[in-house]
């Protein structure tokens, strides 16, 4: 166990006993809660899944479907991560009963809400937080000290995004569960405009420069996106840009919405320098002119930010829960306490409002001084929701058709982007620089197929029992997506196994002209493999040693029990390197080990890329190369690399993967390897050895 994990954070006898309201973004704390003082001694949520699994995780705590019973048991504080819209009531309910609040985001609905909010904490002396997490990113955090020091001057204009395109959630919960009952949509998740959900963007530049918002602006966008059951400019499904005004008359662009590009770029400008993070790590221009140099810096974390790293979010749940625990132990406030709760919230109300009413600005009010909050306490203006619950079908609908609507959603939503990404790059791949980034796709389609056109024939089912329902219209929004003419076609997996074929051959002649042309003459470069890990084996979920140090204190010293490794570890749709281990153990803790042997033609130097959700140890041979605790994203598989000399002969992987409370979601694996020396096929040498004891492998 490293050091971080043994010292004693808090110089202080209490542990705070925590309630968490809302189990499942609320289950994503459990670890971070573990490594501080804070003992999860209750729970609730009306699902039952969610009641279950927290209890899972939390033996002997108390959970309850009845908030009343919930806020009448005696503990100290409640994580309340119940559905967006309702956090003020609920807050003031928890604040009324006693309780210290850590609020996920964001903190009040309408601008009445945000008064009684503030007003709340006031009379109670509770201590209420806003857990806005992404400022504690370890660049965040680096540039928020060196903006302190005043290294980067005043703040001249920034540009913050969170676009996300989170289509299945309308119809799932946040664990991809599809909606209970399956004619149900998500209570707000299927609705809210964008400019409420505003604090992932706004938060961080608040926390970096210091200066809250004056005045706020926002156009309305005309285009959505297909499949979200709101339509026109109040719903979800588009972009929601909106202009602040700063402090100190710096202009900030925030953005957030669903696009066809997910993004959380930032860019920043200061009188002295300026900080960007577009997907290339953070890189600064210093100097003081616009031509200045630009170079990428390594953000060290602040104390502390190693078990930050390993606890979720970039470390962000740590740092949230770290700032509420100080605050109610030592007395220190918290970056995100009530006022700057209300700074990063009305922002994205009164976007909506100035979005509705075509551009109209509006000023900020400091909610620090009642003469301002005093003009909105009867202000309760919001967006409508949507019904959805009754919303979707008529009533009396048959429910043995309607009852299959969110799972055919999600699964309509998912198939259809597998297909829709190997068909619009199938248009151009004679444009694409690396034809060989082709065949993946094609192979993610021909796996997703069975599942498309099974989900295809459910869609058409309840398309045509109640055509003029929304179920119905969102539903064919994504048939029309997957062109169900062409893909429901009984030979539409022999043509696009031909096609694929074609692709391969012609990636094959990319590669033997060195990754040029057809009539290039350079040099054999490396090429990327995959070892198909679907073909590797994966062992039972074995136990943490060390604690929560995961990953890190892996020892091949305890027998393993390998598997087989079966569909349920597939992601619909995921590419033939990718392992969702999340899916074989869901919500468990612990350590998952996949383990493949294979055999080298010639000596030669290997480099293993990967993307990982969760810490990750990789031994070669009986000895560890690679450890990295953090979480990187399996979605990008070459954040994490390690060159291997790997001689001729049989050689032996085990990689360890930490699960992390079901938030280890998965691993990606490739090779780039010498062109010589790339074994034919990659087939696995197995048995891999049942029991791994010691520094090495034991020999099957």
């Amino acid at each position: 166990m490293s050091q971080s994990f043994k010292k004693q954070i808090f110089d202080a006898n209490q542990r705070i006993r925590l309630g968490i309201w809302g189990l499942g973004r609320g289950g994503s704390f459990y670890r971070a809660c573990r490594a501080l003082c804070l003992d999860v001694v209750a729970g609730c949520d009306y699902n039952r899944h969610m009641r279950d699994n927290f209890l899972a995780q939390n033996p002997g705590a108390f959970v309850t479907e009845n908030a009343e019973e919930f806020l009448a048991r005696d503990f100290d504080a409640v994580l309340l991560a119940t559905f967006c819209p309702a956090h003020a009531d609920d807050a003031i309910a928890c604040l009324n009963a006693g309780k210290h609040v850590l609020s996920e985001v964001t903190s009040f609905h309408t601008m009445a809400e945000g008064v009684r909010l503030v007003e709340t904490v006031e009379k109670t002396g509770k201590i209420y937080n806003l857990a806005e997490n992404y400022p504690f990113s370890a660049p965040n955090m680096w540039l928020a000290r060196r903006w302190k020091d005043g290294f980067f001057g005043e703040l001249m204009y920034a540009e913050y995004e969170y676009v996300h395109e989170v289509r299945t959630l309308a119809y799932t919960y946040i664990d991809n569960t599809p909606i209970i009952p399956g004619n149900h949509a998500h209570s707000w998740r299927s609705w809210i405009n964008y400019h409420y959900y505003n604090t992932h963007s706004l938060g961080p530049m608040m926390h970096i420069t210091g200066l809250r918002p004056t005045r706020v602006v926002a156009l309305p966008g005309q285009q959505r996106l297909s499949g979200y059951l709101m339509r026109g400019i109040e719903g979800m499904g588009g972009v929601a840009p909106s202009l602040i005004n700063m402090s100190n008359g710096a202009i900030v662009r925030n953005l957030m919405g669903a696009t066809t590009n997910d993004g959380h770029c930032q860019r920043i400008w200061g009188t002295k320098g300026a900080a960007q993070m577009t997907g290339h790590g953070l890189q600064l221009r210093l100097g003081g002119s616009g031509d200045s140099p630009m170079f990428e810096v390594n953000p060290q974390w602040d104390e502390l930010g190693e078990l930050a790293a390993a606890t979720g979010h970039s470390g962000g749940d740590f740092w949230v829960l770290y700032f509420f625990a100080r605050q109610i132990l030592e007395g220190a406030p918290a970056p995100f306490e009530i006022y700057a709760a209300a700074d990063c919230t009305i922002p994205g109300i009164l976007a909506y409002r100035s979005q509705i009413e075509n551009g109209k600005a509006y000023n900020v009010p400091d909610f620090r001084d009642p003469a301002q909050r005093e003009p909105y306490r009867n202000d309760h203006y919001a967006q409508p929701r949507y019904d959805s619950k009754n919303g979707l079908f008529p009533k009396g609908a048959d429910e043995s058709i309607t009852l299959q609507f969110s799972r055919t959603m999600r699964d309509l939503i998912n198939a259809s982007g597998v297909y829709r990404a190997y068909r619009d790059w199938s248009v151009i791949a004679a444009d694409v620089k690396d034809p060989t980034q082709l065949v993946p796709l094609a192979d993610r389609l021909l796996e997703a197929i069975p599942l498309l056109q099974e989900t295809q024939r459910t869609a058409c089912k309840i398309v045509e029992a109640y055509p003029e329902s929304d179920g119905a219209r969102v539903l064919r929004d994504m048939l029309e997506r997957s062109d169900v003419e062409i893909t429901s076609r009984p030979g539409f997996a022999r043509d696009l196994r031909r096609e694929r074929g074609r692709l391969a051959r012609r990636g094959a002649r990319w590669l033997k002209c060195g990754g040029g042309s057809a009539e290039s003459e350079t040099d054999e470069g490396p090429g990327i493999c995959s070892p198909f890990v679907r073909a590797w084996r994966l062992s039972r979920l074995t136990p943490k040693r060390g604690g929560t140090a995961g990953a890190r204190c892996v020892k091949l010293s305890d027998p393993l029990d390998w598997r087989d490794i079966s569909d349920s570890a597939v992601a619909t749709g995921a590419p033939p390197d990718f392992i969702n281990v999340h899916q074989v153990y869901p919500f468990q803790d612990g350590i998952a080990y996949l383990g493949n042997r294979f055999k080298v033609a010639k000596d030669g130097v290997w480099t293993l890329l990967l993307g990982h959700d969760g810490g990750c140890k990789v031994f070669v041979n009986g000895k560890a190369v690679f450890c990295n605790p953090q979480r990187m994203n399996p979605a990008e598989p070459d954040r994490s690399r390690v060159v291997l000399k790997l001689a001729k002969g049989v050689h032996e992987i085990v990689v360890a993967l930490d699960t992390d409370h079901g938030l280890g979601w998965g691993i990606f694996f490739r090779f780039q390897i010498p062109r010589e020396a790339r074994p034919k096929g990659w087939k696995p040498l197995f048995p891999m050895p049942m029991k791994i004891r010691g520094a090495m492998f034991n020999r099957a």
